[in-house]
């Protein structure tokens, strides 16, 4: 079976959850004999990195994606990983202003907006495979959806969209931009068959896209498998207790309810530190706040993107790691928490809640009940040991084997015939 996968992110060459997922589902369909992935994927100039903020070349290896049945496709384009239009617009300007760019017009290579760039990434999928035979094809989230319904026009190939967030996510469920919902809409309504992450997702779907219930197909993330284990602590601040914030600065991942909470925590002791790690459109807003609440003494800002290195540093370091989304369809950091033998506190209204058993499940408004959470986790060494350990044993289990069958399974319901 010949499988052409549309995504935006692949390791090394990643930002976030999406490009690992994608590299652990093609890492186990490579014991599939049977399957090749051809595997097409936004590439830029070299130096594109050095004008989006949000791309991190330093990461997870998985042995440079080295597997016998999967071939990489580079397509030209300054598309890259949780790219907001504005974001887009400014890694552009600074495309255009650059060396890089001077012997060429906005017009001979890329989009002036994030929208245009799409299109002219969808003709370009387009050109390319569509005088190739594939079975299925695999797309993942917005920024291919276009290629995908393009290549299906003028080809046959079924497609299965695999929704990992969706713009009305990313804004934690205050609306979104209504292009890109226009574009996921026709996404939804192309594909033949959608798989969801979470269950979260699934109702997402139903409830704001007024997808059909009948297509929509739910397959959890498991862990990241090239993650080390270890449950060895090394102190992040002497004498201080240390709790961290991972992920984008933005309304949907929760940093202000992390801040807020911390300021209850500190009324009860002094001798913790919050570390918030990673960039977004809210970060000036985050350091803002801290310094209104008072806490900006025990606070402290990683500032911007960060590596894999750093990030397994902060993660074996901390002693709680709290995840306060909004709206999280899944959610893949608290696994890379738990395998570094730090306690995780998630919120309800993220997909991993469905499957994780060993950490404790908030709302990530209630700010008393995160701060209740954390401190009961610092001051009581068995609870943290109890938690700790069993999340630490039950991730083992959440392994990718049972989730791509389910995906194999579903390229065979509707290859081309």
């Amino acid at each position: 079976m010949r499988v052409l996968m549309l995504s935006w992110e692949l390791p090394p060459s990643f930002s976030g959850g999406v490009g690992m997922v994608c590299a652990e589902i093609c890492k186990e369909l490579s014991n599939y004999d049977d399957i090749s992935i051809e595997y097409a994927m936004p590439y830029g100039p070299k130096e594109v990195s050095k004008f989006s903020s949000n791309c991190d070349v330093s990461g997870v290896q998985f042995e440079e994606i080295d597997f016998s049945n999967v071939y990489i496709t580079k397509i030209p384009t300054l598309l890259s990983c949780y790219q907001t239009p504005h974001e887009y617009e400014v890694t552009y300007e600074d495309y255009l202003k650059s060396s890089v760019g001077e012997y060429k017009t906005s017009k001979e290579i890329y989009g002036e907006n994030i929208l245009q760039e799409v299109e002219l990434y969808a003709r370009r999928i387009v050109k390319k495979f569509q005088h190739r035979q594939f079975d299925v094809i695999h797309a993942h989230d917005w920024t291919t959806m276009r290629a995908a319904i393009e290549l299906k026009k003028v080809t046959g190939i079924p497609i299965i969209f695999h929704v990992h967030i969706t713009e009305y996510d990313k804004t934690g469920n205050q609306g979104g931009h209504p292009e890109i919902m226009k574009i996921e809409q026709e996404g939804f309504e192309q594909a033949d068959i959608i798989v969801a992450v979470s269950k979260y997702v699934k109702h997402q779907l139903i409830s704001k896209y007024n997808v059909d219930p009948l297509k929509i197909r739910v397959v959890y993330n498991a862990k990241i498998s090239d993650l080390v284990k270890s449950k060895s602590k090394q102190q992040l601040f002497e004498h201080k207790k240390t709790v961290l914030f991972m992920g984008r600065m933005t309304l949907q991942k929760g940093p202000e309810y992390f801040l807020r909470a911390a300021k209850k925590v500190l009324e009860y002791r002094n001798d913790v530190v919050f570390v918030i790690a990673g960039g977004g459109d809210m970060l000036q807003r985050v350091i803002e706040l801290s310094y209104e609440l008072g806490i900006n003494d025990n606070v402290y800002f990683h500032g911007g993107a960060y590596t894999r290195v750093e990030a397994e540093r902060y993660y074996s370091s901390s002693d709680v790691f709290v995840m306060p989304s909004v709206s999280e369809p899944f959610g893949v950091v608290p696994y890379e928490a738990i395998v570094k033998g730090t306690p995780t506190i998630i919120s309800k209204q993220s997909g991993i809640s469905e499957v994780l058993k060993h950490a404790f499940k908030v709302d990530f408004w209630d700010t008393d009940e995160i701060a209740h959470k954390i401190l009961a986790l610092l001051e009581y060494e068995p609870l943290h040991n109890y938690i700790s350990d069993n999340a630490f044993t039950e991730v083992d289990s959440h392994t990718w084997d049972k989730s791509v069958k389910k995906i194999v399974s579903l390229y065979s319901s509707i290859k081309h015939k």
